[in-house]
């Protein structure tokens, strides 16, 4: 064999190995890439996705989004309630004396609640708790009549100015000396985040009855009290309150804005309305019981109760004139108080 003949020279022994890093980094730029642009495809079409979801939210289009409604309108969705003031309804009795009272048979409002009356020169005021507008809070109601009853105009809705974040239920109209009406109320706003602890009644002033002007600071404040009534005997306001046990309390004041407590009116009844006569407190209480008190500061109960043989509840009492007067009570159809009627024969 020949030493001096030339052998074939051999690649470097690395070369393979080099090809294949080679080949390994293009694919994964390739991946690197594909995956680049199926992200932005996506990322794309979720922002026409929002895009149109927001659209949808503005104009209503998507069903699913319109039925989501904020909590605050659900919790007004007065006709899908099973219970509460969208069942109940308005209606009046009327009476030879402050004991004795014949029912009229007649419904004033639907959706209404807790009604309360005055007479303003010859003109019947029936403030109202008025529940007919699904998404919308309690608003307060307004019927007149110029003929003691008979006939009744169309229902109105009062404005408040100033009332800002209260909710106003319960009203209680107070005709002032100088032909104003004062509506006390009580905020039912607190209750819905609070419980029954900061219960407090407020007050709005008008000229007509119907666009009122919130009073500032607060008339009376006590815990789990609702529905008012205030009057004024001599140099004495009073109001009248209910509380969740079945109580009602006084409280008075020497200018119908300020109220201190004075104490237990009544056991065993509520949602008190009070007139005076004759040197004798009478207050009607939800059921409607009759109660009597010379001082206004402790009542007793009589034999003597209304029941229109419904729902027979949350009274507004004032006087027409000599032997006639005028009751405002919170029903409900029979059927609904006490099950379906009978069929017809």
């Amino acid at each position: 064999m020949d030493t001096n003949e030339q052998q074939p020279i051999a690649p470097p022994s690395n070369s393979k190995s080099t090809l294949l890093w080679v080949v390994i980094i293009v694919l994964v730029l390739l991946v690197i890439a594909a995956a680049v642009y199926i992200f932005g495809l996506k990322k794309s079409d979720s922002s026409k996705d929002l895009v149109m979801q927001t659209e949808d939210s503005i104009t209503g289009d998507d069903a699913s989004s319109s039925s989501k409604k904020p909590a605050k309108e659900e919790e007004f969705l007065w006709s899908k309630m099973d219970k509460g003031p969208y069942h109940d309804s308005i209606s009046y009795a009327t009476g030879v004396s402050l004991t004795s009272w014949k029912d009229s048979d007649k419904v004033l409002a639907e959706h209404a609640s807790v009604p309360d009356v005055l007479l303003k020169e010859g003109v019947l005021y029936i403030y109202f708790v008025d529940v007919s507008e699904d998404g919308k809070p309690e608003q307060i109601g307004l019927l007149k009549s110029s003929d003691n009853g008979t006939t009744w105009g169309q229902k109105q809705i009062i404005n408040i100015s100033g009332l800002g974040s209260k909710i106003a239920v319960d009203p209680a109209p107070y005709l002032m000396e100088d032909g104003r009406i004062r509506l006390y109320y009580f905020d039912i706003s607190t209750t819905k985040t609070e419980g029954l602890q900061n219960n407090a009644i407020y007050s709005a002033i008008s000229d007509d009855g119907v666009n009122f002007t919130q009073e500032t600071g607060t008339r009376f404040k006590y815990p789990a009290i609702f529905d008012p009534c205030v009057i004024k005997i001599g140099d004495v306001w009073r109001m009248y309150v209910g509380t969740d046990d079945q109580k009602v309390l006084s409280a008075t004041s020497s200018d119908g804005l300020i109220f201190d407590y004075e104490g237990v009116a009544l056991t065993g009844g509520a949602i008190p309305n009070v007139v005076y006569e004759n040197g004798t407190y009478y207050l009607f209480t939800g059921g409607i019981d009759i109660s009597t008190s010379k001082d206004g500061k402790t009542f007793t109960k009589t034999s003597s109760r209304f029941d229109s043989g419904a729902l027979t509840a949350d009274p507004g009492v004032v006087k027409l004139g000599d032997k006639n007067y005028f009751m405002t009570y919170k029903t409900k159809p029979l059927e609904t108080a006490v099950g379906p009627a009978p069929e017809d024969q």
